[in-house]
């Protein structure tokens, strides 16, 4: 019977200590904030940060699962591709300074935030997540990797499949997955690694003026992406690598996969189109029988379209309502999560 007890404590001693949660310091929060804006900063194409967008990415990917935002990806699972180089460049990063001191899914949910807060530097509006994030989310036990058990969303699923994912998955309803889907404005699409090809926006509905110093459209978080829903109605699909729809401008009708970086133009996918439109695709490729301007087969609105309007019409709007989207997507996590430490108050001895 002694040697039971014995075991038994054991056994809840070695669990105590492998979910025990990691608070940082105030010292090392701050430290990692530097340290990630310093690495975000550091990977530049042109006026472009591709580590913005590719931070927020990979936060969106770590939330999805079982066990939410765990700091574990799983890098077999093809909707993941592309994200490899930009743990590869966190995990560094945590694995020299951070390793113990804060959790992994912490470390990647505050990279995003930081990156998010970057991304509105030059703009009118800017984010604020910052101010309200928390710490304390529990790794997965395989952290960094993992294997995933739930598909990610892909670019060519329709309205009813893509609304239906973020209600499963983090139970939100249609307007906070348009405000969520409002993040496509940074970054862009790769065909190794989505099977699509072109950025959601470019300069014509940017809210940020365009100078040698300012960051590109797809580093800038702004309602530029709802803009180009809304605001340009003839989109037609087009066949990249002769198998996946996407959609492009009528005057743009050769697939960007044919042409030079140069010449390429914004695109939007099935995923997009359901801000505002009824997408049904009539196979596993994405393609679609309509399009919004036909005269024969058009697209009707969807019931996400208003919510879209709204955010395409008030930059301000979308920028409050995304960030507190995000915030709860990212604090879906295990463990109670508790607000981010404070600086120290000096000791008045004399008071």
């Amino acid at each position: 019977m002694l040697i039971l007890t014995g075991f038994w404590c054991v056994t809840l001693l070695l669990t105590y200590i492998e979910t025990i949660q990691i608070i940082p310091t105030f010292e090392d929060f701050e430290k990692a904030k530097t340290d990630l804006l310093t690495l975000i900063e550091s990977v530049k194409v042109n006026r472009d940060l591709p580590m913005i967008a590719g931070c927020v990415r990979l936060a969106f990917h770590d939330c999805i699962g079982k066990n939410n935002c765990d700091g574990c990806i799983d890098h077999t699972n093809r909707g993941n591709a592309g994200l490899k180089v930009i743990t590869d460049r966190l995990d560094s990063l945590y694995d020299l300074s951070y390793k113990g001191k804060i959790s992994r899914a912490d470390f990647y949910a505050l990279a995003a935030v930081v990156a998010l807060t970057r991304s509105t530097v030059d703009a009118p509006v800017k984010y604020l997540g910052l101010n309200y994030f928390k710490v304390g989310r529990e790794d997965c036990e395989t952290s960094p990797n993992q294997l995933q058990s739930v598909q990610p969303p892909f670019g060519t699923d329709g309205t009813h499949k893509t609304f239906k994912f973020f209600k499963n998955e983090f139970d939100f309803n249609v307007r906070e997955a348009v405000a969520l889907l409002g993040a496509h404005t940074l970054g862009r699409c790769r065909l190794e690694n989505t099977g699509f090809e072109g950025a959601f926006v470019d300069e014509k509905f940017s809210t940020v003026i365009q100078g040698p110093n300012t960051l590109a459209p797809t580093s800038v978080l702004d309602n530029a992406y709802y803009r180009m829903i809304i605001d340009i109605v003839p989109w037609i699909q087009v066949a990249i690598n002769g198998t996946r729809r996407q959609w492009q401008l009528p005057s743009h009708p050769i697939p960007n996969d044919k042409l030079p970086e140069s010449e390429r133009t914004t695109l939007l996918l099935n995923s997009d189109m359901a801000n505002s439109w009824i997408i049904r695709p009539t196979d596993e490729n994405g393609a679609v029988s309509c399009t919004p301007t036909s005269e024969t087969t058009p697209c009707q609105h969807s019931f996400a379209h208003q919510h879209a309007l709204q955010f395409a019409h008030d930059n301000a709007l979308w920028i409050k309502e995304f960030t507190k989207v995000f915030g709860r997507m990212i604090e879906l996590n295990r463990n109670v999560l508790t607000d981010a430490p404070k600086a120290p108050h000096a000791t008045n001895y004399y008071k």
